[in-house]
């Protein structure tokens, strides 16, 4: 029961992000998350604190306004101390100069009494890294910036 309740929060939480409401994401963050983007691009990170994250997401839908999250297979295992959740998820949006953008991805979580411990995003980051030099070719420097701190 606990497995299916937490996939259904889980699920809700990806519809808030597809929403822009990524507050009520970071609430569910312990203050002390090792949160993870992979790639040496724009939106690369590797955190171990809500703050930056925070000014990471600020950053993502700048970049990506309007994009949407689809999760397709949510795997759940362990105990409410210690939980683990992998997602197989995609994501599209409309670009700024007009084009769609599509992109597939897996996270890792590891909760601890609800709360995300650790998130690790694996996307495919040559794709978003092309995506991102374009849009910095085409005059929006937050996508060339280095990540925030």
């Amino acid at each position: 029961m606990y497995h299916f309740i937490l996939k259904q929060i889980l699920r809700k939480n990806f519809k808030s992000l597809s929403q822009g409401d990524y507050e009520s994401v970071l609430a569910r963050f312990a203050p002390d998350v090792h949160f993870v983007f992979l790639g040496k691009h724009a939106l690369g990170a590797d955190y171990r604190d809500r703050a930056p994250v925070r000014a990471w997401f600020q950053r993502f839908y700048q970049l990506l306004p309007g994009i949407q999250f689809q999760p397709h297979t949510m795997l759940v295992n362990g105990w409410p101390w210690n939980t683990v959740v992998a997602t197989h998820f995609s994501v599209e949006t409309t670009l700024s100069d007009g084009r769609p953008y599509h992109n597939v991805g897996m996270q890792f979580l590891r909760l601890r009494w609800g709360r995300v411990v650790e998130d690790y995003v694996y996307e495919d980051s040559e794709k978003l890294a092309t995506e991102l030099q374009l849009m910095a070719q085409q005059g929006v420097s937050e996508a060339a910036a280095p990540t925030p701190l």
